[in-house]
């Protein structure tokens, strides 16, 4: 009989997967909620002007989640902190465009008229 052997990226492999199906669940309630509804803290709000900044320039964003990464907070995090923050981060980023589109398509149907 044959014993396997379970070594560490077996354990770190099987928590991240655990992570994303907690993650996944928590993502499909809030998918639920209108951007209206939702309301912004200090924080997010911050993050939403620099979203719209980076939005507005006139050039191709490759990376927009490493433009948006606090990085002074970032590097004091842990491996899976730093998992759930990039994560959580790019639903912020998802939302917020989202938000900045609808914005500048309603301002555009004022200026129109």
């Amino acid at each position: 009989m044959r014993r396997k052997i379970k070594g560490k990226l077996y354990f770190m492999a099987r928590d991240a997967k655990s992570r994303m199906r907690n993650y996944n669940k928590e993502k499909s309630i809030f998918n639920q909620i209108p951007y209206s509804k939702v309301s912004f803290n200090v924080y997010d709000q911050e993050l939403y002007e620099r979203v719209c900044k980076m939005l507005s320039r006139d050039e191709i964003v490759i990376n927009p989640i490493k433009e948006l990464i606090d990085n002074k907070y970032y590097n004091t995090l842990t491996l899976e902190g730093k998992q759930k923050y990039i994560f959580d981060l790019s639903e912020k980023y998802k939302e917020m465009k989202l938000r900045f589109e609808q914005e500048r398509a309603n301002l555009a149907k004022v200026s129109s008229i």
